[in-house]
């Protein structure tokens, strides 16, 4: 194998963030307090009052839904930094579709190509080293590296292919490190703008007067926390979907190198006993 396969069998499980935890406990710890203050809300309507008679309230059926960017307003601060998150992530998965494209990556029929100028390994090596500058891609690289390579004897050429091979993985899998990063650290924005919102309703809640105002306050509050934490869901899904995907293609990509490599080097490398015969000759038989 040229083309070595890093990624851990570990990554390819789909594991639930340990922040995201976190923020279903706040949120379970929040509605304990909001069923709460309801049943207390009993005992305080016993007291007799004379109050004047409020004025009507409206409707929760009458008032309008609120838009997607009033709901992004409510999560407050942190909904920004959020869409910093998903600017990054954007950018990194367009980057990586356009580089992990198979034109860019393995070209079509360029091994044919390849095949048709590098007829002798010693006369045409030129030819086929400009050929593959002329068609760049990880393919191309990794060949030139077994090329130039290739009059040191078949050992020393497949090294060379194997380093190649390495670097041109470090390629493929460019910036993926960061893109799963923004998912982690999207989920803890979530956390955090939850706690904070949490904090806020119950400050609220404790400034509230009456057990209708408390319940009402605590509602709000809880309300607007779950905006930080769907923002911040809605981003984490988002990139370890597009990570796994990226994963599983780069790994196909791989698969694919590794096979038309393999093809070639034994093909144009024929077998370890052909370094004897360049050492006395000077030159590999025609192909």
């Amino acid at each position: 194998m040229f083309v070595g396969s890093r990624t851990k069998k570990s990554r390819r499980r789909l594991r639930l963030p340990p922040a995201a935890m976190g923020v279903f406990a706040v949120l379970a710890i929040g509605i304990a307090a909001m069923a709460q203050v309801k049943d207390a809300a009993p005992a305080a309507g016993t007291q007799p009052a004379a109050a004047a008679p409020a004025a009507p309230a409206v409707k929760a059926a009458d008032q309008p839904d609120p838009s997607l960017w009033e709901l992004h307003n409510k999560g407050g601060k942190v909904m920004w930094a959020l869409d910093l998150c998903s600017i990054l992530a954007l950018a990194i998965i367009f980057e990586r579709f356009f580089s992990l494209r198979r034109s860019r990556v393995l070209p079509t029929g360029f091994m044919a190509g390849l095949k048709a100028v590098y007829r002798d390994p010693v006369e045409d090596r030129e030819k086929a080293i400009n050929y593959c500058k002329a068609n760049e891609s990880a393919m191309s690289r990794m060949v030139v590296a077994f090329i130039r390579r290739l009059p040191r004897g078949f050992a020393s050429a497949e090294k060379a292919l194997e380093d190649a091979g390495g670097n041109e993985a470090l390629r493929l899998r460019a910036n993926l490190r960061v893109f799963y990063a923004i998912g982690s650290v999207a989920t803890l924005l979530g956390l955090i703008g939850t706690i904070a919102g949490m904090i806020k309703a119950f400050m609220q809640t404790a400034k509230a007067g009456d057990a209708e105002n408390k319940v009402q306050l605590l509602s709000e509050g809880i309300y607007e926390a779950m905006v930080c934490t769907f923002g911040g869901l809605a981003v984490a899904i988002l990139v370890t979907s597009f990570y796994y995907y990226f994963i599983g293609r780069i790994e196909s990509l791989i698969t694919q190198i590794n096979d038309e490599l393999t093809s070639f080097a034994e093909e144009y490398g024929l077998a370890p006993e052909t370094e004897d015969e360049l050492a006395t000759t000077g030159s590999l038989p025609r192909l």
